[in-house]
């Protein structure tokens, strides 16, 4: 390709991909409406097109039908006594000749009859308005047809009957072709030829055409107009029925915002209950170490043999059948006050974990409880989150630091693990022993400052679930599972 001319070829193709894009950016600012509107009605205008073109047709070609059936009917009853001879050599006598001349030259049926023609099967004219065709062949198709029986008819502008003719009319002519029978049978033994003025014709075509291009074109109007009206009130019905919707739409979210600020003011209560009672403990644990534990320290040194003593503890503590002499000594009954009092401020209070990761939390808990009671636990920890909400972290310290000491106190701390992972959705903290097992001793050891209860009261306040499988002579297994949602930081 020269290269102008490749020049050129990109220069158009970037104009009409220009064009294009404005063509679509103008048809990207119609509403949905519009655009409908604006494609439907050139489907029904292509539509009502099409179907006008083939009504057309159809009539003109009906008209031209029912004309080409009045030719043949006149030719037939006409010419078939005017034909005489064999099939294979028809003969237009003199006479005959001069009788139809007689009625077609010069007449007031030769003013709409320009011309007429006489052939036999092998194309040769026997008889023609224009003599200088009589004897001379021109055979044809249409000839052909005629002779198998068919009535041929078509629209021309003027003919020529070939040499030796005279091209006397230049107008519009319906050319007919219809077989011609011998009297009384269905022996075809010529072919008539008419030519026939089509002005008249082609007036009636053209008025019939019109009337039908107006009925089609007020159809096409009333089709329209219908579907204005119908889409307009349907855009109404969908203009109403979206503004509903929004409306809906915009109650629903604000009551969404409204429960999503409700859920998280009951968590910030949650979380606030949390931390005032962990403060709570804290307080106790404090009051009951700086205040009984020092008043009973201090009384250790200097307590004597009281009777009164022995008597109260007797009345408070067991039952006489189980109480022993060494039991009733003043020193010791103060001895285990003081022991008593110590575990338990001990366990309310707890140390500054606020700032640590859970897994340190998790890890100061187990490291406690092996300072406290000089046994072993095995601990693994799997995908801990860094950071979570301060009063989760303060559950899942008090439940290892609770699973633990039920582990030791009930399971005699054989074999005692620890472990905690952390999923998509939810964080699991497993507590287990190898002792006894949880039934075995349960009537043992006093109370404690967080049973088992309250570790469900916690994990439940935070969602989360709690299960204990209790295997008599293999030991205990405390499951929590506490989701991360809503307890994040």
């Amino acid at each position: 390709m020269d290269p102008e001319e490749n020049v050129t070829f990109v220069l158009m193709r970037k104009r009409f991909r220009a064009l294009g894009s404005g063509v679509f950016s103008y048809w990207q600012g119609f509403d949905l409406t519009k655009q409908f509107l604006i494609v439907a009605g050139l489907v029904i205008c292509g539509s009502m097109a099409i179907l006008g073109e083939w009504l057309n047709g159809q009539i003109a070609a009906n008209q031209l039908r029912s004309r080409a059936e009045s030719g043949a009917l006149y030719m037939e009853g006409f010419l078939a006594r005017h034909v005489e001879g064999s099939l294979s050599d028809p003969q237009v006598a003199e006479d005959r000749r001069k009788e139809l001349d007689d009625l077609l030259i010069g007449t007031d049926l030769a003013r709409r009859v320009e011309g007429f023609r006489i052939w036999r099967s092998d194309g040769v004219i026997i008889y023609s308005t224009d003599k200088s065709l009589i004897g001379k062949s021109f055979p044809s198709s249409d000839i052909k047809r005629a002779f198998a029986g068919q009535v041929v008819a078509q629209l021309e502008n003027g003919h020529n009957d070939g040499e030796g003719g005279d091209a006397a009319f230049r107008g519009p002519l319906i050319e007919i072709y219809a077989p011609i029978y011998r009297s009384g049978t269905r022996e075809i033994v010529a072919v008539g030829e008419l030519y026939e003025d089509a002005a008249e014709f082609i007036v009636q075509r053209g008025r019939v055409q019109r009337q039908t291009w107006g009925i089609v074109g007020v159809t096409t109007l009333a089709i329209m107009a219908l579907l204005f009206l119908i889409v307009r009130r349907a855009s109404n019905i969908i203009a109403h029925q979206r503004m509903t919707l929004k409306a809906q739409l915009m109650e629903a979210q604000a009551l969404a915002e409204q429960n999503t600020e409700l859920r998280k003011a009951a968590d910030r209560a949650r979380m606030d209950a949390t931390k005032s009672n962990e403060q709570l403990l804290n307080r106790i644990g404090a009051d009951l170490h700086d205040g009984p534990v020092q008043a009973l320290s201090l009384l250790l040194l200097k307590l004597g043999g009281a009777p009164e003593i022995a008597v109260q503890t007797r009345a408070n503590f067991r039952s006489a059948s189980e109480v022993n002499e060494t039991d009733l000594i003043p020193s010791h009954i103060a001895s285990r006050v003081l022991a008593e009092l110590r575990e338990l401020s001990t366990g309310l209070v707890m140390p500054e974990i606020e700032d640590v990761p859970l897994e340190a939390a998790l890890r100061l808990a187990v490291d406690q409880h092996e300072y406290a009671t000089g046994t072993k636990v095995a601990s693994h920890y799997d995908g801990l989150p860094e950071r979570v909400a301060h009063p989760l972290r303060i559950c899942l310290y008090r439940i290892v630091q609770e699973g633990l000491n039920n582990a030791f106190r009930h399971g005699g701390g054989r074999n005692q693990r620890v472990s905690a992972s952390a999923g998509q959705s939810a964080i699991t903290v497993v507590i287990a022993d190898d002792g006894p097992g949880f039934e075995a001793n349960s009537s043992k050891g006093g109370r404690r400052p967080l049973g088992l209860q309250g570790i469900r009261n916690r994990v439940e306040a935070f969602g989360g679930r709690v299960e204990i499988r209790r295997r008599p002579g293999s030991g205990t297994e405390l499951e929590v599972v506490v989701p991360m949602e809503g307890n994040d930081v």
